[in-house]
């Protein structure tokens, strides 16, 4: 019942998108393309939109991701103990 509640809170299902982006730029294998962002690999527009694409959503999962997550389990923590009622 707690881990549905945490999983419907908003910043909890932001943090699974983001960690969801990242996870298919990389399977799709936008690693290699971030090397264009330092000038080291030569390629077409579409390639420098994919390095960057890869980049921030690396900063944003690494970065923006966790916090978002603790704080969708503290807010749902929070909100379950104030739903107890005390006798």
């Amino acid at each position: 019942m707690m881990f549905a509640r945490v999983l419907r809170a908003p910043t909890v299902l932001g943090a699974l998108v983001l960690f969801a982006v990242f996870l298919v730029l990389h399977l799709l294998g936008g690693r290699q393309y971030v090397g264009i962002l330092s000038g080291t690999i030569a390629t077409n527009g579409l390639g420098l939109f994919f390095g960057i694409a890869y980049a921030l959503s690396w900063f944003a999962a690494v970065l923006l991701a966790p916090i978002l997550l603790l704080a969708g389990v503290a807010e749902a923590s929070l909100h379950g103990r104030r739903s107890v009622k005390r006798s």
